[in-house]
């Protein structure tokens, strides 16, 4: 699961980054760099999910930059699976015991025992969609200066 970036009007510019100075591609690069970092931040720090470990924020990670004549390209993600649960929701489901004969977690001191448990299913957090939206400006001036100063 990912997100990615299209900054449009940028089309025939992109045509044209193989052919372009190294500094100015060196420019794009960065910028989609920054880019990724920003979202992959914002998104780690801005959920509405319950943090437990920290696990879920750590395996939001930025891809490398790529880039050929037409693209300058990276994505944010994650694929653990309960990151993707967190981010995508799940429907309500049973859960039941896979190798044992019971269920057993500790609540108020003591455990609760069980042969299956309804879980109302989770609410969905696009949080790496969320924080995508919320750098759209940023980005596309980002890109903006670097295709003003061609």
């Amino acid at each position: 699961m990912g997100v990615s970036i299209k900054v449009t009007g940028a089309d025939t510019v992109g045509r044209y980054v193989g052919s372009i100075p190294g500094t100015i591609q060196k420019r794009f690069l960065e910028a989609m760099r920054i880019s990724l970092r920003d979202i992959q931040e914002q998104a780690r720090a801005k959920h509405r999910f319950t943090t437990r470990t920290g696990d879920a924020e750590r395996s939001i990670e930025a891809s490398e930059v790529h880039s050929n004549n037409h693209t300058v390209r990276g994505e944010v993600g994650t694929t653990r699976l309960i990151t993707i649960y967190l981010h995508q929701g799940t429907k309500p489901h049973n859960i039941m015991p896979r190798n044992k004969r019971v269920l057993r977690w500790a609540d108020g001191g003591g455990f609760v025992f069980a042969r299956r448990v309804k879980h109302p299913g989770t609410k969905k957090d696009p949080f790496i969609f969320d924080a995508a939206d919320a750098q759209e400006a940023a980005i596309v001036s980002r890109f903006d200066k670097i295709i003003a100063s061609l």
